[in-house]
C-alpha cells in the first residue's frame, strides 16, 4: 500500500505540533486541507502543553484503513482489538502520536460528528501521546484472581483494553469540554451510543456464554464513560445511554450503570492508576459468574 508522505508546506512549528501528513489512496486536495485545518484549529484552541509532532494519516476507504491498521498492530505486537467501529483512531506505539482518519466512514456522518471525531483524536494525542499510555501492566494478584474466576489471560487482556480506552476516552472528553468543545462532542457521544442490529445479535449470542458476556458488557464502558463530562451540558445523554442498553436484561443495565458511576467517581486523573483500579473493579462487578470450563 503506497502512501504520499510529507510535511505540510508553510506549517509554523510554534504553538502547534509539526503535523506530518500521510495520504493513503485517492483523496481530493480540498478534503485533505479541510481535515488539516480542523485538526490545526483544535490544537490552537487547547491551552495545555502540546506534543512536538504528530502524524496525520488519511485513508480513502475502509478496506485500506483496515489493512493498514492490521499491519500496524502486527508490527507493534498489539494483540487486543476493538477499534473496528471508530471513525478516527489514535495511537502512540512509537514516539510520535499517530492520528488516523477513515474518510469513507467519517464522511458518512453529519458535520458535527465529523468535527467531534477529529477533535477527539487531537485530545488523545495531547493527553496520551506517549507509548506508556498504551502499555498497562497486569498485577499478578489480578491475574491470579481472574484465573480463580475462570477468566483466562487472553480475556483479561481484552478487558484491560476496554477499560483503558473507556477511561482515556473520558479524559479526552473532559479536556475538550473544558475548552468549550460542547456541541461536537455531544454529537459524537450520541453517535457512539447508537445501537446497531449487529450489537443486538451479538448480545443474543454472548449472553449465554460467561466469557463472551463479560467481554460484551466491558465493551459498553467506552460510550457510557465518554458521556459523563458532557452531562452538565446535555442531560439528555443520560437517556441516550439508557436507550443504548435497552436490549439488555434489567439486572445487567443496573449493574453496568452502577459500575460506570463508580468508575467515573473514582477516576483521579492518573491514567495508569485509574485503569488498574478500573480493571479490578470491572472484574469484581462483571465476572462473578465466570467459572473455569
Amino acid at each position: 500500500m503506497d502512501g504520499d508522505v510529507g510535511t505540510q508546506p508553510g506549517c509554523a512549528r510554534t504553538e502547534i505540533p509539526q503535523i506530518v501528513l500521510e495520504v493513503y489512496g485517492s483523496i481530493p486536495e480540498e478534503t485533505v486541507q479541510a481535515v488539516w485545518r480542523e485538526i490545526e484549529a483544535c490544537y490552537r484552541a487547547l491551552t495545555v502543553p502540546l506534543p512536538e509532532a504528530v502524524s496525520l494519516c488519511l485513508f480513502d476507504t475502509l478496506d485500506r484503513w483496515r489493512e493498514y491498521a492490521a499491519r500496524r498492530r502486527e508490527e507493534a505486537g498489539v494483540i487486543t482489538a476493538g477499534e473496528e467501529g471508530f471513525l478516527t483512531t489514535h495511537e502512540a506505539w512509537e514516539e510520535v502520536p499517530r492520528l488516523s482518519v477513515c474518510l469513507e466512514r467519517m464522511q458518512a456522518q453529519p458535520p458535527l460528528v465529523q468535527q467531534g471525531a477529529l477533535h477527539q483524536v487531537v485530545a488523545h494525542s495531547v493527553l496520551h501521546g506517549r507509548p506508556d499510555f498504551y502499555r498497562f501492566a497486569l498485577p499478578r494478584s489480578l491475574i491470579a484472581e481472574s484465573r480463580a474466576r475462570g477468566v483466562e489471560l487472553e480475556i483479561l487482556q481484552q478487558i484491560l483494553y476496554f477499560v483503558a480506552i473507556a477511561i482515556k476516552g473520558m479524559e479526552a472528553a473532559a479536556l475538550l469540554v473544558g475548552h468549550r468543545f460542547i456541541q461536537d462532542q455531544v454529537a459524537l457521544a450520541l453517535y457512539q451510543l447508537e445501537t446497531k442490529e449487529d450489537d443486538i445479535v451479538l448480545w443474543k449470542m454472548a449472553r449465554w456464554e460467561p466469557r463472551a458476556r463479560l467481554l460484551y458488557l466491558s465493551a459498553q464502558l467506552k460510550p457510557l464513560l465518554y458521556l459523563r463530562p458532557l452531562l452538565p451540558y446535555a442531560p439528555e445523554l443520560a437517556r441516550a445511554g439508557r436507550a443504548m442498553l435497552a436490549h439488555l436484561p434489567p439486572e445487567e443495565i443496573e449493574r453496568l450503570e452502577g459500575l460506570v458511576e463508580e468508575l467515573a467517581s473514582r477516576c483521579s486523573g492518573d491514567t495508569h492508576r485509574d485503569v488498574s483500579a478500573g480493571l479490578a473493579l470491572v472484574l469484581g462487578r462483571l465476572a462473578g459468574e465466570v467459572h473455569p470450563g
